[in-house]
């Protein structure tokens, strides 16, 4: 869970969860997190969500809004760690990890949810199935258990994709329940995505994917851990995201053959500050690129546009976040392409109510039908796809840039 935790001013150690895409803080009543004190402009700073953290926008506050003792002007991008500053007398914590969660919250949660321990003689266990100490079996005879990559977990995973603390296990009457504490990269319970701070109830056999390459078992029978490690399927499922953008570079390769030298921009370590702001940013659904994204982002270069996509970066991981957290603060405007896929995922609504949120030019293209647009593109103008005049749709979309760029 994000939040913030005064530090310093009214209230010290008192912490403010950030649970929506757009919030203010000052000293007016109508804030989300209302600040009394004389630093304090009426409203003083905005926090726009963007991918797992937040950015932070000074309001033309009396006293100014500062992160790390700069300070802020054209918005600020927040990392764990990052110390707020409000005016002189008001310090904030930034934060997203939920080991320095609030107390109150945590222990009324442990209260509610309080059970008897596992019986020590009967408990389940974890057994690695792949990753590091592949094989190791993790008795679970405490009521809680933390996972994660910090020495001070109770299962500490020593891999890079792993974040400092994970995953809580959490004891529930007859079995364990598995809570995600906003990762980097995921977790997966049998093949599907552990909502974040949503506790799931584990069943026996159970399989628990943390981030991309590290899988355990839940069992209440360790011992069969070697015939499980001889038959269990194979792990295409967990290489699922890696396999899939190397099949649709094929594609786009066979789709596009020789008719442009063009690539898509490509984003990778060591991409400096800057570098995407006469960049365009098309967001969408990865099963649609090969049918309407690539070639769309030929046409679009072909015009003499800047593109960027997210396509050769392997979803969730921390390239792909820093990536697309770059492209959404520098990048001039989003096409967004519409489709009941593209609206399911979260990177695409974070990305047009960021573009929406900051001002931006936003032109929806509308690929396939669905039953309601969101708020943030409904009242715009939307392009929609002509399956039996593709050109046009593309020409449309063209002039649409080359409109909003002259404005």
């Amino acid at each position: 869970m994000t939040h913030l935790i005064m530090r310093r001013g009214p209230h010290p150690g008192k912490v403010f969860e950030l649970n929506a895409d757009v919030l203010t803080i000052g000293s007016g009543s109508k804030n989300n997190i209302v600040i009394l004190d004389n630093d304090i402009s009426r409203e003083h700073c905005r926090l726009i969500r963007v991918m797992a953290d937040y950015e932070v926008n000074d309001l033309q506050s009396n006293r100014g809004t500062f992160v790390n003792g700069q300070r802020v002007d054209n918005g600020w991008l927040l990392k764990p760690g990052s110390i707020v500053e409000l005016g002189e007398n008001v310090t904030l914590e930034y934060e997203r990890s939920a080991a320095e969660a609030d107390l109150s919250r945590i222990t009324a949660a442990r209260q509610i949810r309080r059970t008897d321990r596992p019986d020590p003689s009967a408990a389940p266990s974890l057994v690695t199935i792949t990753g590091p100490n592949a094989g190791m079996v993790y008795p679970l005879k405490t009521q809680t258990v933390n996972i994660g990559r910090d020495l001070s977990n109770d299962i500490v995973v020593s891999d890079p994709e792993v974040s400092r603390f994970h995953i809580k296990l959490r004891w529930s009457e007859t079995s364990f329940e598995v809570e995600e504490l906003g990762s980097t990269n995921g977790t997966l319970v049998n093949g599907a995505h552990l909502p974040v701070a949503t506790p799931t109830l584990l069943h026996a056999n159970d399989v628990i994917q943390v981030a991309t390459l590290v899988e355990f078992r839940f069992t209440w029978q360790p011992d069969d851990i070697e015939v499980e490690r001889e038959h269990k399927p194979s792990r295409s499922s967990a290489k699922l995201g890696t396999r899939e953008v190397a099949q649709l570079e094929t594609n786009e390769a066979k789709l596009l053959g020789s008719k442009s030298k063009r690539k898509t921009s490509q984003l990778g370590t060591g991409l400096q500050p800057g570098a995407l702001e006469d960049h365009l940013f098309i967001t969408y659904a990865r099963e649609e690129w090969e049918s309407i994204v690539a070639p769309l982002t030929v046409i679009v270069q072909d015009a003499g546009y800047k593109v960027w996509v997210d396509q050769y970066l392997k979803q969730g991981g921390d390239d792909w976040l820093l990536a697309v957290e770059q492209a959404l603060s520098e990048c001039w405007l989003l096409v967004v392409v519409v489709s009941p896929e593209a609206l399911s995922a979260r990177h695409v609504r974070l990305a047009y109510r960021y573009f929406f949120n900051r001002e931006k030019p936003v032109i929806p293209l509308v690929y396939a039908n669905v039953e309601q647009l969101p708020m943030e593109l409904a009242n715009r103008k939307l392009i929609r796809y002509d399956s039996h005049n593709r050109k046009q749709t593309f020409d449309d979309l063209v002039a649409d840039i080359q409109q909003r760029q002259k404005s």
